[in-house]
């Protein structure tokens, strides 16, 4: 990417230093194509999450996506992030969305995965320090104990149905809108498998099935025309499948369900079998 000249106060210029990791501060960060909001979008960062700024433009910053095997970079606005000086993280939202009562500023709506850093418990009550200063109560029974998202496979019937109806949104990877392959790295982050964030890289990934009949819960089933890859779905067993496809759902590649998905059978390139620990 070709170096630009940057004017900015001294606090943004040291802040927005390219090779300097910060944390996002609010409930979901855009990572758009070119630094602009009406640019498209390629993936999200929730909040908590630390990402390392590769450039700056005036007041956005060009930074890199989370997660093992994501390769993928946006801009967002230096405003989104924070920059504290030890954050580590205890704890991580593990269902749908968490209410994070701000003491002092405003409430904020969390997205499952993002992460928190408890600093007390009073009952059903824990107290988190925010990213950007200052504290916040969430609700005990919303979170769950790691620096990392993570809850194993067996948990997997239980997180789906967590996601399950939340809207599509191109380059959505929160539980406030997914793509396809942003609810496939998601969902696979929480199993502790880190994946690329588009379905066409996803395709390269693990282990080639080429037959439905050889099919296990958790394979990925990949669709396209020719020989381009355009969308992704998670195998559950009996051709079932999790996609995101107007709204996240189950639907089928069997021609006996009611929810048989007959134009994706049509355009199935294949699937792959990951391996998870």
């Amino acid at each position: 990417m070709k170096r630009v000249s940057v004017t900015m106060c001294s606090r943004e210029t040291e802040a927005g230093r390219p090779g300097k990791l910060a944390v996002v501060s609010c409930p979901m960060a855009s990572l758009r194509a070119r630094p602009s909001p009406g640019s498209e979008l390629v993936t999200q960062e929730v909040f908590g999450e630390t990402v390392r700024i590769a450039a700056a433009r005036a007041d956005w910053v060009l930074c890199g996506a989370r997660g093992s095997g994501d390769s993928s970079k946006g801009w967002l606005p230096l405003r989104y992030l924070a920059f504290p000086p030890g954050w580590r993280p205890t704890h991580f939202v593990a269902r749908r969305f968490a209410a994070l009562r701000a003491l002092g500023a405003s409430d904020l709506v969390l997205p499952m995965g993002s992460l928190v850093q408890v600093t007390g418990r009073s009952g059903p009550i824990q107290k988190v320090a925010l990213p950007g200063g200052g504290e916040g109560l969430v609700a005990a029974r919303d979170l769950a104990q790691g620096a990392t998202p993570r809850l194993g496979a067996a948990r997997f019937a239980a997180i789906a149905r967590e996601v399950i109806g939340t809207p599509y949104l191109w380059g959505g990877t929160s539980t406030f809108g997914f793509d396809c392959s942003g609810l496939v790295q998601f969902l696979f982050g929480l199993l502790g498998k880190g994946l690329p964030r588009n379905s066409c890289e996803q395709a390269r990934v693990g282990r080639p099935i080429r037959k439905l009949s050889e099919l296990r819960p958790l394979d990925l089933l990949f669709f396209g025309q020719d020989r381009q890859v355009d969308h992704v779905a998670i195998h559950l067993g009996s051709l079932r499948m999790l996609h995101a496809s107007g709204w996240v759902r189950i639907e089928s590649l069997s021609s006996a369900s009611e929810h048989f998905r007959a134009d994706l059978l049509a355009r199935f390139k294949g699937a792959r079998r990951l391996v998870l620990r």
